[in-house]
């Protein structure tokens, strides 16, 4: 046995007496592993977030001290999402499970019956107790509209109520989440600020937002929009002729400067739009996903400054 080894268990080991001393030292030996493997490092703690933008949000806030993952991907539309093999496996080693909560998710019920006992579930934009703007149109007209994140001082409290569940959950790492939040949260008061600059040059006649979902309610208060959508929600029907329909006239008795699609739907209802009014279309425009790497809109913050720069670029 190593001369090493016998000093730190205060024990005179030597050649001839090794055969007589192994059963005792055995279990001495596995007490020290046992010691050793107790002391490591606990596990990080698993946090499945139900869409992209939460995902970036959790990811700001833990940093490297959580394994971060996500059921609808970047590109996904997260209204009409379907659970997927590996999104059960991770729902069932989770920890933490953020969603946003207001009829987001359609597909919340499958997931959260997936959830380990004892995992917790957050609906992130319903505790931040941010007020709500009602769907204006559609089948879910006057049920809150579910896309508060859009505003970044909706978004501020999200992360707010993020932090403070991970703190719950993960106390021994209450420092590194609060620190990581805290700078976080600067960043969007900044972004706020900095977006209401930008987008103040657009002129008050071209302050018109006519999008496919009409899911830009909170961005459009918070900087001085007027927003119309050819629909109210992805949760509906989308592209109807009476949409359609809806949507050209008002387009010829507006004359906006332009109609705008997003990222996770396609931009043939708007193009129908234009077909029949002559009005030029731009985008995509990010709402419930972040984009694709190389576009510019890889995180929260990058798909807010995109967004700006499109308008800005398209209206003034």
């Amino acid at each position: 046995m190593p001369k090493s080894l016998g000093q730190k268990m205060g024990v005179a080991v030597n050649q001839r007496r090794s055969a007589r001393l192994i059963p005792a030292i055995v279990p001495i030996v596995a007490l020290t592993l046992g010691a050793a493997a107790f002391a490591q490092p606990a596990p990080q703690p698993t946090i499945v977030t139900s869409f992209s933008i939460l995902e970036d949000f959790a990811r700001q806030i833990a940093g490297e001290g959580a394994d971060v993952r996500v059921l609808a991907p970047v590109g996904a539309e997260v209204h009409e999402w379907e659970l997927v093999p590996q999104n059960f496996i991770d729902l069932e080693e989770a920890d933490v499970l953020f969603y946003n909560g207001y009829d987001l998710e359609t597909w919340l019920p499958q997931a959260e019956a997936t959830l380990a006992e004892g995992a917790l579930a957050v609906a992130v934009a319903e505790e931040t107790g941010y007020e709500t703007l009602p769907i204006t149109l559609g089948e879910f007209e006057g049920a809150p509209d579910p896309h508060l994140w859009m505003d970044p001082r909706a978004a501020v409290r999200y992360v707010e109520v993020m932090r403070d569940a991970l703190v719950a959950a993960d106390p021994e790492s209450a420092a590194t989440y609060e620190a990581n939040a805290a700078a976080y949260l600067a960043e969007l008061e900044a972004l706020y600020e900095e977006l209401r600059e930008q987008l103040g040059a657009i002129p008050a006649a071209n302050r018109l937002l006519v999008t496919s979902e009409a899911a830009l309610l909170y961005y459009a208060a918070a900087f001085g929009f007027e927003h119309e959508g050819i629909w109210g929600s992805n949760a509906e029907t989308e592209g109807t002729p009476e949409q359609i329909i809806r949507v050209v006239t008002l387009v010829r008795e507006r004359e906006p400067a332009a109609l705008f699609w997003e990222s996770t739907i396609s931009d043939r209802y708007v193009q129908s739009v234009a077909d029949e009014t002559g009005t030029p279309v731009a985008g995509p425009l990010y709402v419930d996903s972040l984009g694709e790497a190389g576009t510019g809109a890889e995180s929260y913050l990058e798909l807010q400054r995109a967004n700006a720069a499109l308008l800005v670029e398209t209206l003034r």
